[in-house]
């Protein structure tokens, strides 16, 4: 299961096709409250897919919290360059937009563990 949170709704909602073509169980959400309530009222997610500036919360926070419910994998997904890890924050790749779809797949599946 893998929970997306990214509050640009055509690259969740592109994202998520993406996942689902490849078999993925996908849940998408717009931001890091909706995604608090789905991380601990749906069935436990393996992967955190999370953009890091929204409103609200930011993507390195969500996934701080959100592996404090659950261990979990994290990516993470920017558009802003030099964009930086915070420490503390849980560690996982950081995919930079504009990305490919084979950038995209081959980074969701080295975190993953797919072939």
């Amino acid at each position: 299961m893998i929970l997306v949170v990214e509050d640009d709704a055509d690259i969740r909602i592109m994202i998520e096709q993406m996942l689902e073509l490849r078999g993925y169980c996908v849940t998408g959400v717009r931001d890091g409250a909706r995604s608090h309530h789905s991380n601990t009222a749906h069935p436990p997610h393996i992967v955190l897919l999370t953009d890091i500036r929204m409103p609200g919360i930011s993507g390195w926070e969500l996934a701080l919290r959100a592996v404090e419910i659950r261990p979990m994998k994290v990516m993470y997904i920017t558009g802003w360059l030099g964009e930086e890890v915070p420490g503390g924050a849980p560690h996982g790749p950081l995919l930079q937009k504009p990305w490919g779809a084979s950038e995209f797949y081959r980074c969701v599946e080295r975190l993953i563990g797919a072939p």
